[in-house]
């Protein structure tokens, strides 16, 4: 239930993951199962490595130019990555190896602050992989040193039609000097002699670069090297039980934590005796009783005296009798908020717990709307309570119940009236009770649930005290609430609430206190089923 008054704390939030662990654990399976079933199916993939270092200085691109600008290396080497995924380096592996189908893709990285890139390639067949890593390398270094070459013969071609041009100019010279008269030659070839050295040297330069280009382009590499050849792989690097696994288990638990607060934000039902009390406004949790079911129709203060439950119902019955030290508490009603909660079960056995510790107890049933009691004790319900308003004696409509160490007098609902709220308000159902507990030790009256009609909310005005029913896990805070609030408006003596049909497990294993009663439970284990000694008597109104 969540609980806006208070901050939670991560005991609140341990409390709500336990209180709903199954959802988490059925969170963490439905990921976990079946990614590891999956990854079980398929088929494993090997990868191979192989690295190569790629030079990325100017003047050295896949172009072959001689731009001397500035270079970013970073956008290089990742310019090289994308031309070792090309189509292109893809055709020429097809060519190298000679095939024409499909081939796995390559994939290429490079390691921080280096020109070394790895070129990685993943198949079902370890030897492919390794095969296929060095193919790629080596056509993508084919690539580049075609790219370069063509570069360089374009380079190349282009220097020696300036040559081709030098050479006619120089020839276009000597032409001038031999068309001269030989008289004039000689001061026509001073003069020309400057600019026919400065041809010739130009001629010079343009050789000595071009046969440098020729030289280039037929050692040139295209600026790549392989510098460590794939290993044969040994370890499949798909699938990955283990850490789908683990992945799965991670993802199932958020998933399942998720799902747990969400359920508790939309959950307002009360789960243990702090919520309970918060939102009963500070009641007092009198008890608190397992879900064991009992083995028949019988209250399991009969039919199992020594299961849990039954402490329960001892400690709520010593709590009422400590609760009547300060006013005298004859006549008990039990209620609930809504149907279905317990307070008929609460309401049998705690009147044989009363009756067990040596009280009289009369045991009425007053919801008339849905009676049970005759049910549970398996007598004639047909007469009964409704009857005894009409002025029939009440010794010829109870049944007399023994139990161990006294008795109860039940009085049945009897007859379904019409106007049953007319009939629990007025001054002969409040004689009634008055003589019951004139005659008797204690009435417990069971009595219909508070919200759907206002039966209980009319009687309570003629008894003593109130006890109200809260099923664990059912319950809402909203529901306790407005019960004890339709209650404290008509001033009816609320004395405490009970926390039933709350698991047996979680009492073992410390999850709920007995809430107001936890101090004198001790007292009700020790005495167990023994009579009520005279100070307890008078507390319960004998």
């Amino acid at each position: 239930m969540n609980n806006d008054a208070r901050e939670l704390s991560l005991r609140d939030y341990w409390r709500v993951v336990r209180r709903r662990k199954w959802v988490v654990a059925a969170a963490v399976i439905a990921c976990v199962g079946p990614a590891i079933a999956l990854s079980a199916l398929q088929d494993p993939v090997y990868e191979a490595k192989a690295t190569m270092a790629v030079r990325t200085l100017p003047g050295n691109s896949i172009f072959g130019s001689d731009y001397l600008g500035s270079v970013d290396p970073k956008r290089a080497i990742a310019n090289e990555i994308q031309v070792l995924g090309s189509d292109i380096v893809l055709q020429r592996l097809q060519q190298n190896l000679g095939l024409t189908t499909d081939l796995p893709e390559v994939s290429g990285s490079s390691s921080p602050d280096s020109d070394v890139v790895s070129a990685s390639v993943r198949s079902g067949n370890p030897a492919t992989a390794q095969m296929l890593a060095d193919a790629y390398v080596q056509a993508y270094i084919d690539v580049k040193r075609d790219q370069t070459v063509v570069g360089l013969t374009a380079a190349s071609a282009a220097l020696e039609t300036k040559f081709e041009a030098l050479v006619l100019q120089i020839q276009a010279l000597d032409d001038q000097v031999d068309a001269v008269p030989e008289s004039q030659q000689a001061d026509l070839e001073k003069s020309l002699a400057g600019q026919r050295v400065a041809l010739v040297a130009q001629q010079s330069g343009f050789k000595e670069r071009l046969d440098q280009m020729q030289v280039d382009a037929a050692l040139s590499t295209g600026g790549a090297q392989l510098v460590q050849p794939a290993q044969l792989p040994e370890v499949p690097v798909e699938p990955t039980p283990v850490r789908t696994g683990a992945l799965a288990l991670v993802v199932g638990l958020m998933l399942g934590l998720g799902a747990v607060f969400l359920l508790d934000y939309a959950d307002d039902s009360v789960h243990s005796t702090e919520e309970l009390e918060a939102a009963a406004g500070g009641v007092p949790v009198l008890s608190v009783v397992p879900s064991d079911p009992p083995p028949d129709n019988r209250p399991v203060s009969i039919s199992r005296p020594d299961d849990l439950a039954v402490e329960a119902y001892r400690t709520l019955r010593t709590n009422l009798q400590f609760l009547g030290l300060d006013r005298p508490l004859r006549i008990i009603q039990v209620t609930s908020a809504a149907p279905g909660e317990g307070k008929t079960t609460t309401a049998s056995n705690l009147a044989v717990a009363l009756a067990r510790a040596g009280l009289r107890v009369s045991l009425v049933d007053a919801d008339l709307r849905r009676p049970r009691l005759h049910e549970v004790f398996a007598v004639d319900g047909s007469r009964g309570l409704t009857d005894a308003l009409l002025g029939e004696p009440l010794e010829l409509l109870t049944t007399v119940l023994e139990v161990d160490g006294g008795h109860i007098e039940l009085l049945p609902a009897g007859r379904a009236p019409a106007n049953p709220s007319e009939l629990l308000g007025g001054k002969r159902m409040k004689a009634l009770l008055q003589h019951l507990a004139a005659t008797m030790d204690i009435v417990v009256v069971d009595s219909a649930p508070v919200l759907p009609v206002t039966d209980s909310v009319v009687l309570s005005g003629s008894v003593d005290a109130v006890v109200l029913v809260a099923q664990a896990g059912r319950t809402s805070g909203k529901q306790s609430a407005e019960t004890v609030s339709v209650l404290n408006r008509v001033s009816a003596p609320l004395v405490g609430v009970i926390m039933n049909r709350v698991a047996a497990r979680k009492l073992r294993s410390g999850g709920y206190g007995y809430g107001y009663g936890y101090g004198y439970g001790g007292y009700a284990r020790k005495q167990g089923d023994a009579k009520v000694p005279s100070s307890d008597r008078v507390a319960a109104g004998r």
